[in-house]
């Protein structure tokens, strides 16, 4: 996905007390002209040194490129569990504003007893 979807997704998160993040491999002045260019609220985060993606193995090694970051996307509970996880190495494998509304739903269902309103 694309990060202007998730600018189109910030507004609906706030409401709901959902919070993003994104992190990147770049250093944090892109990072930093990349959200004020796409005017997000959410915070951009670099792992420029690339620590975080090798400690997670988050990357792949080529001889054309080198170490090569590739992307993911986590929906964590509010204690940091791993909800659902997208590898979004091949586009179709990055979540859709829908898959992650479900999730949002989801993780919802199972953090707040009263999401589905009144019974009875």
């Amino acid at each position: 996905m694309q990060l202007r979807h998730y600018v189109e997704l910030q507004e609906e998160l706030t409401i709901n007390y959902c919070k993003l993040a994104v992190v990147s491999v770049d250093s944090p002045e892109v990072n930093d002209a990349f959200r004020t260019g796409l005017r997000a609220t959410f915070p951009f985060l670099s792992d420029h040194e690339r620590k975080v993606v090798k400690m997670l193995d988050m990357t792949e090694t080529s001889k054309s490129r080198g170490v090569t970051a590739m992307p993911y996307t986590f929906s964590l509970l509010p204690d940091l569990t791993i909800h659902n996880l997208y590898c979004g190495y091949w586009f179709l494998g990055r979540p859709t504003l829908d898959e992650l509304r479900m999730d949002l739903r989801a993780m919802l269902r199972i953090v707040r007893p009263d999401f589905e309103g009144p019974v009875g």
